[in-house]
Order: structure tokens, then C-alpha cells, then sequence
């Protein structure tokens, strides 16, 4: 459903789908600043998504707020997968239906070792979020322009 101001009713939809009350919080719409905030408080990010349209901006966010970040290995998320910048869940079973061929299903058991890994190694997971935020810092507009461009003109990227 959809609330009345237009946002999507993410609790009721959670709670349509089996998920227990208490364990859903819907923030709603954040700002920059909120996000900032929510994401300091965090000791990791993670974004098990079967499909990322784009580029994950909440986990580029996470990654620029120096928090180690795990990511399911598809779509989107392979942008973000620079040798070992992020924690990736390699464990991708196929997701059924049409123009599902790239979308992948993250494994619970890969993903509960991943945080226990880094609940267990603080030392691996300040290592690791300081790589992610160093390749955020270098992700900038213009490597992004040169890019899309290349890739459209069928150019191998600088």
C-alpha cells in the first residue's frame, strides 16, 4: 500500500509478509543529514539485495561514513566490489521469473559468518571499512562521466 502523502507503506507491507512487528522500523523519507546520523550509529551495512538497479547510493553511503559494508555479489553491487573494499557475498542462487538472469539470492548462513567474522575481528573490520571509504573518496562525478561515456563509445575506461 501507499500512504496517503504518496510513501510506500513499508510496515504494512512487512507485516503482509510475515515479518513480526517489533522487528520493523520504517524511518520513512531521510534526509542527508538524518542518514548520516542512523548511519553512524551503525557497526556494519548490510545489503543483501537480489537486485540493484543501480549503483547502491545507502551502501556508497555507508562506505562514506567509514562503516565495513557487506554486499550480495550482483547487479548494482559489483560496482562497489573492489578487491577486498566490502565483504561480498558470493553465494548467489537464482531468483525465478522473466529478466531475473543477474538478480542473485544471498545466503542467511554467508551473511550471519560475514557478521560474526566481523563481530569476532574488529581489527579486519576497521581494516576493510577504511578501504571502503578510501574508494568512495575516489569515486568522483568525473570518473563516473569518463565511464559511462567509454562504455557508450565502446572504449575501454582510463
Amino acid at each position: 500500500g501507499v500512504h496517503p502523502g504518496g510513501d510506500p507503506d513499508v510496515l504494512g507491507w512487512a507485516l503482509a509478509n510475515g515479518a513480526p512487528a517489533d522487528a520493523i522500523a520504517d524511518l520513512g523519507w531521510l534526509s542527508r543529514e538524518r542518514t548520516r546520523a542512523l548511519l553512524w550509529e551503525c557497526d556494519v551495512g548490510l545489503f543483501p539485495n537480489r537486485c540493484e538497479g543501480g549503483t547502491n547510493n545507502v551502501a556508497q553511503e555507508a562506505m562514506a561514513c567509514g562503516l565495513p559494508v557487506i554486499v550480495s555479489a550482483n547487479t548494482g553491487h559489483l560496482d562497489l566490489i573492489d578487491g577486498d573494499n566490502v565483504f561480498a557475498l558470493a553465494s548467489q542462487g537464482p531468483v525465478p521469473g522473466p529478466g531475473r538472469q543477474d538478480w542473485g539470492e544471498s545466503a542467511v548462513d554467508e551473511m550471519v559468518e560475514t557478521l560474526e567474522r566481523l563481530y569476532a575481528d574488529r581489527a579486519e573490520a576497521r581494516r576493510r571499512a577504511a578501504l571502503g571509504l578510501a574508494f568512495i573518496r575516489r569515486r568522483t562525478w568525473r570518473d563516473f562521466s569518463d565511464i559511462v561515456i567509454n562504455a557508450t563509445l565502446g572504449r575501454h575506461a582510463r
